[in-house]
């Protein structure tokens, strides 16, 4: 999610110093960048595991969250076959006695 975010940010500033010079940027570079901030996005972790052993799934094309042991086949909203983990890492918690 950070790299996502640093990248945004970066096209943000090109596309801001290509309109204040004047010097344009092409658009199918920015295209192509959109579109691997999207696949960051949509890689990116989101929920925090459910109890039990069942996990998150992302699907990659309306970004709908289905649960359970193991991807579903398609997605249940646009039928997509393509899926990524959308759990996050929990960060260990330390006790209040030190």
């Amino acid at each position: 999610m950070q790299d996502a975010m640093r990248r945004l940010d970066a096209l943000t500033q090109q596309l801001i110093e290509a309109d204040q010079s004047g010097a344009g940027m092409e658009p199918i570079a920015v295209a192509r960048e959109l579109g691997v901030i999207r696949q960051l996005l949509a890689q990116a972790p989101a929920v925090i595991p459910a109890t039990g052993g069942q996990q998150h799934f992302r699907c990659e094309s309306c970004g709908t969250i289905t649960h359970g042991a193991a991807a579903p086949a398609r997605c249940t909203t646009c039928g997509g076959r393509t899926f990524f983990s959308a759990d996050l890492e929990q960060p260990a918690v330390e006790s209040a006695g030190g």
